[in-house]
């Protein structure tokens, strides 16, 4: 899946290589020569110049193979000089107290094209075998945020000669921003737990009371923003509309 996207986002971008017709199966010095006769950007050693985007490298056996994919089935026939490298390892972002996960953030909302690899969100274990000064958070909800992305697809993946038991796609939407992302905890003893809703230039609210009667308790509190439920309805019916 890693080359399936990383290629696809790279060559079938109109503004940059004009029609977007192209097949994966075609071996990429084919691609390349069909695509210096459509569009005469070529950098000074011939290779076909990609557009501006912003990658993001992550961790383990994932960054590995991208990194394989990158180097041997795309630098040898695309200038990515225009791309910006992002490194999201757990290394990276203790050493810059998260400043390159907030740095990828607006390099993504600037630029508009992101590749990202997998990333770690790091364990208590982990953040002792790896040495970080503490355990940071999943960047996914901070990238969506920022990017307003308020839906992750999750498409089913049809392959030719691999059958599935059904020809037409499935599609899968879930809300992308709010809820366990950006949920606040503690670990609680026993007593009483309020949840307070405090509205501007109203009284508070009292939007959950309960009595804790065990002597060791973990309080979770998230809240879900419905000001994007229409936007995300109409998004994921207009797709399945589309497709069938």
């Amino acid at each position: 899946m890693a080359l399936r996207l990383a290629v696809t986002r790279t060559l079938t971008s109109r503004r940059s290589f004009g029609p977007a017709n192209l097949s994966l199966r075609q071996p990429l010095q084919q691609i390349v020569y069909r695509y210096s006769t459509h569009d005469s950007r070529l950098s000074p050693d011939g290779k076909v110049a990609a557009p501006p985007m912003v990658y993001i490298a992550g961790e383990e056996m994932t960054h590995y193979a991208c990194d394989l994919v990158v180097d041997r089935w795309i630098k040898p026939f695309f200038d990515t000089s225009s791309w910006e490298y992002y490194d999201l390892s757990c290394k990276a972002r203790d050493e810059s107290d998260d400043k390159v996960l907030h740095d990828a953030v607006e390099a993504g909302a600037r630029i508009g094209a992101i590749f990202k690899e997998p990333t770690i969100t790091p364990s208590v274990v982990q953040v002792e075998e790896m040495g970080l000064s503490k355990a940071f958070g999943s960047p996914n909800g901070a990238m969506r945020k920022g990017w307003n992305g308020i839906t992750i697809s999750r498409d089913t993946i049809h392959i030719e000669g691999i059958e599935l038991g059904y020809k037409k796609p499935v599609f899968f939407e879930r809300h992308a921003v709010g809820g366990e992302y950006g949920a606040g905890w503690d670990q609680v003893g026993g007593g009483t737990l309020l949840t307070t809703y405090l509205p501007e230039g109203g009284a508070p609210i009292i939007v959950d009371k309960r009595e804790l009667t065990d002597e060791n308790n973990v309080v979770v509190v998230y809240h879900n923003p419905y000001d994007n439920v229409k936007p995300l309805a109409h998004l994921f019916f207009k797709r399945c509309l589309e497709a069938n």
